[in-house]
This record gives C-alpha cells, sequence and structure tokens, in this order.
C-alpha cells in the first residue's frame, strides 16, 4: 500500500509538472506578428507586414506598402547635372507570402523560407530638360513627365527570425530573388503648347534612349503622339529581375 501510494504522490507530481510547463508555454506562445519595414523608406514606401502561425511550422503573411512620394534628387547618383531636373516618385505594394519555419517551435522563430507574390504601383512626376547636339545641329528640349507603372511579381526569399523577452521579433531576409512583368504609361507633356520643335526633339530623345536599352526592354516600349503637345511610351510586360533583402522590426502577441 505505501509503494502504491508513492507511486501516486509521483504521478500527481509528474502531472503538475507537465502542466506547469505546458502553462508556461501557452504564456509565451506567440501566434501574430506585426512588422515596420523600415528598409523600404528609401524606396519611397512605408511598409507594414502580418504575420499568423496556422501550426507550429508555418506562417501566412500579408504585407503593404504606403506610397510616400518624395524627391529622389540627390540620390542614388541622380543630380541636375543630367538632363533630369527634378524627380519625385512613391511606390505601394501588396504582398502575400507562406512561411515554412525548419525548426521545431511553437513560436515564429528561426530559419525559414517563403515563396510570395507581390503587387506594385509606381507612380510620380518628373521634369526633364536639355540638348541634343547632332550634325552641328542643337536641338533642345523639355517636358514634364507623368509616371504611372505597375508589376506583378514572383519571388522566394530565405532569412532567419529572433524573438527577444517573448515579444520584440527581428526578421533578417536575405538570398531574396523576384522576378516581375512591368506595364503602365509615362506621359510627357511639352511645357509649351506653342512649341512644335521642342515636341518633335523630346520625342526623338526619348525614343533615342529607348534604342539604347537592351532589346528584350525596349521591344517592350511602344512611343506615340495622342495630342500636339504629349508624347506616350506604353510599356507592356517589360520583364525584369528584383533582389530582395533586408530586416524588419515586430511585436509578437
Amino acid at each position: 500500500m505505501k509503494k502504491l501510494l508513492a507511486l501516486v504522490f509521483l504521478a500527481l507530481l509528474a502531472s503538475l509538472g507537465f502542466a506547469q510547463d505546458m502553462d508556461s508555454i501557452i504564456l509565451i506562445e506567440r501566434n501574430n506578428v506585426v512588422k515596420f519595414l523600415p528598409v523600404n523608406i528609401p524606396f519611397q514606401s512605408i511598409s507594414f507586414e502580418y504575420e499568423r502561425m496556422i501550426n507550429p511550422k508555418n506562417s501566412v503573411t500579408l504585407g503593404i506598402g504606403l506610397p510616400n512620394q518624395q524627391s529622389i534628387m540627390g540620390k542614388y547618383g541622380i543630380d541636375e547635372s543630367s538632363d533630369l531636373k527634378a524627380i519625385e516618385l512613391g511606390t505601394m505594394h501588396i504582398r502575400a507570402a507562406y512561411r515554412h519555419y525548419t525548426g521545431n517551435r511553437l513560436l515564429p522563430v528561426g530559419f525559414y523560407y517563403e515563396p510570395y507574390l507581390k503587387y506594385q504601383n509606381i507612380s510620380g512626376t518628373a521634369r526633364v530638360e536639355g540638348e541634343n547636339v547632332e550634325n552641328g545641329y542643337t536641338a533642345p528640349y523639355k517636358g514634364d513627365f507623368d509616371i504611372k507603372l505597375h508589376s506583378f511579381n514572383l519571388g522566394m526569399q530565405l532569412g532567419v527570425q529572433f524573438l527577444i523577452a517573448n515579444r520584440v521579433t527581428l526578421d533578417l531576409y536575405f538570398l531574396g530573388l523576384e522576378g516581375g512583368f512591368l506595364s503602365g504609361n509615362v506621359t510627357a507633356t511639352s511645357p509649351n503648347i506653342a512649341d512644335a520643335n521642342n515636341v518633335v526633339n523630346l520625342k526623338a530623345e526619348i525614343e533615342k534612349s529607348i534604342d539604347d536599352l537592351p532589346s528584350f526592354i525596349g521591344d517592350k516600349l511602344k512611343v506615340t503622339q495622342p495630342s500636339s503637345n504629349q508624347i506616350n511610351v506604353r510599356a507592356s510586360s517589360v520583364p525584369y529581375p528584383w533582389l530582395r533583402g533586408g530586416v524588419s522590426i515586430g511585436i509578437a502577441f
């Protein structure tokens, strides 16, 4: 009888310890993460993501980037020494992803791989002013550009996510490869509707710039003149590659 009572007592202790362990796991379990992506700010976008664990090893992510249209003069090697005198851009995107963690923890933490789909919209304005000298003839041109482009992208990224104090996430994503197709319109307007020569020179400069592009891009661009003072460049499914990498900071709950 004493041995039986001792076994029962030990079993109760084990059950209590197991229950306490489960309680501690439940207390620190985090199924949701809201993240901010500071690396997208230089691309004129304020970006956030929401990650939801669907089981201990897999999650889904929905990301959104809100356009923050600003001037990029002085950035990326762009300055007024070129024909480009002003440019403002803003980007918006929606990204849906499936993430698989390779570890065995119940939290959104560890090494992962993540395929995703992304829609992106680029809008902005620009102003160009310059002159083309050919055969001793100077052809000045100027124009105001309205930019409306969008793309559909498919990609895959690798990364590792850390959980600090069971609450703060640090997501380092790297080796992201992305491919997409860009479409839309860029419309150039002559600031002086009566200056027919400016429109001719502006169109010639645009066509010359397109001819300098690789054929797989240039062949997808069509230049038309819808009105006496406007020139339109239409992009139709221009293929392009992209690399994705960066860091996000989030709150898990």
